[in-house]
């Protein structure tokens, strides 16, 4: 090759020149996967976020079968443009449902794995999913709730000081789904009611990233069971966003969601902005016994504040 553009002329050595440059470095940038660093702080849908994934397809690429189990000094690889993991399908599961966990959709799993139904797969059943940098998304608004979901918080009647706290939660399991909460709640823990909380907040494992659920306690105006107190859960309205944030953060959209309910729902019930608490600061501040819900890394007046 230096041969050749040694005896070509100048401005044909440079276009060549530039074009094998050019050629190697996007070899290298489409290529390859890159390596990263678990920094302190850091957990896996953080440095997914970074690439475009999800952490689920992160820790797949990296053979990490627990998401929240990553260690300060670990190397990561980062898939490249595309890269296919393997997937044994599980009781419950959708296409749609796996495909919102690797940043994909369910044509394109169906396609691949050529489902011509996508309602007939079974529990065990293996496919091949290829996951990708995803588009980046606007960040979500602080202050928009969905119109249907609005009509839900809006259309109790409140008696007037019905309502004196709000208290925040997480679920301690970043793969809760409503209807598991919901029959834990009500058939394991024996609560007439249900769901212990009045709203949910999903995450985007097994609940919709940022969705507001609104429960049938808030929808009836029925005492919480959310706190270890019968006196406490008729005046505090419990709000529990699903994860645990012991070992991961909420997502953007998680807090999101909370600022735009907490602001909602301070403009319907009058509560101060004194009287929102964590489930451990009430615990603390009502002297109960103690609790680490909602985590250590969940900061409620960082989220309210911004």
């Amino acid at each position: 090759m230096l041969t050749i553009l040694r005896r070509g002329n100048k401005q044909t050595s440079r276009i060549v020149v530039i074009a094998v440059l050019v050629f190697l470095w996007l070899d290298l940038a489409l290529g390859q996967a890159a390596t990263h660093t678990i920094k302190r702080g850091e957990t896996l849908s953080v440095i997914a976020k970074k690439h475009g994934l999800s952490a689920l397809a992160l820790a797949a690429h990296n053979g990490i079968t627990n998401p929240n189990e990553v260690k300060i000094g670990q190397k990561l690889t980062i898939p490249a443009k595309t890269e296919t993991v393997n997937y044994t399908i599980r009781k419950g599961d959708t296409l749609s449902t796996i495909a919102n966990k690797y940043k994909t959709t369910a044509a394109a799993i169906a396609k691949a794995n050529g489902i011509k139904n996508p309602n007939s797969i079974k529990p065990g059943q293996k496919l091949k999913i290829t996951i990708g940098t995803a588009k980046k998304t606007a960040k979500p608004s602080s202050t928009t709730i969905a119109s249907s979901t609005l009509k839900e918080i809006n259309r109790p009647r409140i008696r007037r000081y019905r309502w004196k706290h709000i208290v925040v939660h997480h679920s301690a399991d970043s793969n809760n789904s409503i209807r598991g909460m919901e029959h834990y709640h009500r058939r394991v823990r024996r609560m007439e009611n249900g769901l212990a909380y009045h709203f949910v907040i999903g995450n985007g494992v097994n609940t919709t990233n940022g969705k507001i659920y609104v429960g049938d306690r808030w929808k009836r105006q029925l005492q919480g069971g959310h706190i270890g107190s019968a006196a406490l859960n008729e005046i505090a309205i419990g709000i529990c966003l699903v994860g645990n944030f012991e070992k991961t953060l909420p997502t953007a959209k998680q807090k999101a969601s909370l600022k735009a309910l907490v602001s909602r729902l301070r403009s319907r019930t009058g509560i101060p902005y004194n009287l929102i608490y964590t489930h451990r600061q009430y615990h603390q501040h009502k002297k109960l016994k103690s609790t680490i819900c909602p985590g250590r890394r969940f900061s409620l007046r960082n989220i309210l504040s911004t």
